[in-house]
């Protein structure tokens, strides 16, 4: 019998959900869409034109849409890191920095 090795990409996560999308990326697109859900209705009713209240309420939505798409489905290819990872890393790494010095404690 024959043995083959099969590589396997271990670094990617892995797309669960119909094979195109992955669960924090199906986290993502809930929370933007329940945001968006949450204020259009308000934005829609500032004015009583129709019109305007639905350039409006697509105006509003847009940074939430980029946020939701950069933090989601943008990768660093740099350091190969998804956004999210990433800016998490780098808030993080503030903490991390300290007085360091040689000899013993006084």
């Amino acid at each position: 019998m024959r043995k083959v090795t099969v590589p396997i990409d271990m670094a990617s996560e892995q797309k669960e959900i119909l094979g195109i999308i992955s669960k924090r990326q199906l986290i993502y697109i809930i929370v933007g869409g329940a945001l968006i859900y949450a204020y259009i209705p308000f934005v829609f009713n500032l004015t009583s034109n129709y019109l305007v209240g639905a350039i409006m309420s697509l105006i509003s939505a847009i940074p939430v849409l980029v946020i939701t798409g950069v933090l989601g489905f943008m990768k660093k290819f740099k350091y190969s890191l998804n956004y999210d990872f990433y800016l998490i890393i780098k808030l993080g790494y503030k903490n991390q920095i300290g007085t360091w010095r040689k000899g013993p404690k006084i």
